[in-house]
């Protein structure tokens, strides 16, 4: 079976030409890793997956948006939350976040507020949010801009084995080469 699926996708921005008859097929498991220089269109296609833009010709076959979680490029995190809290505001009330916490390796910075973490820290509080979202609200996939922007190797090689015990297909971007090899399937752009 196919979690996605994209036929002959043609997409531009004006007059900037980001994909031509582009075609995919992904598997319903497993994580997919994206690699290309910047501007490439790694985004735009994670956009495009997620519904937030149209093709202009070409069709995408994927999950409906509700059941898609994307984390973007910028973490998007609550300046008035602390580390918890970003977690319990995409989740139904009372829901434990210690173990996505924990998965990030983040579990001793329960109450940390936002302001005073790296920004290694941060885009591991935002992977955390959108993990737990995914698990929690039984998305059918996950979508992940470059997930692991200031995030150690060794690190990033615990934080995958979480993903990938979560049993949700996935489809990340990356530029660091170490990163892109943890993905079951590479796609170069």
């Amino acid at each position: 079976m196919t979690v996605l699926k994209i036929e002959n996708l043609t997409f531009s921005y004006g007059e900037k030409s980001v994909f031509r008859d582009f075609s995919l097929t992904l598997p319903d498991s497993g994580i997919t890793a994206i690699s290309g220089e910047s501007g490439c269109g790694k985004t735009t296609l994670l956009r495009l997956i997620a519904g937030l833009e149209k093709p202009q010709s070409g069709a995408i076959e994927a999950p409906k948006p509700a059941e898609i979680a994307i984390m973007f490029q910028e973490n998007r995190l609550l300046p008035c939350l602390d580390v918890s809290g970003q977690l319990a505001a995409v989740l139904p009330k009372n829901t434990d976040v210690t173990k996505y916490l924990k998965a990030v390796e983040l579990e001793d910075e329960t109450h940390s507020p936002i302001e005073k973490l790296s920004g290694g820290m941060k885009r591991r509080v935002s992977l955390a949010r959108c993990l737990a979202f995914a698990d929690v609200a039984g998305k059918k996939l996950i979508l992940l801009d470059e997930p692991f922007t200031g995030i150690d190797p060794e690190r990033v090689r615990r934080i995958m084995r979480f993903i990938k015990g979560l049993g949700i297909p996935v489809v990340y971007s990356a530029h660091d080469r170490e990163a892109l090899e943890m993905g079951d399937i590479k796609i170069a752009m």
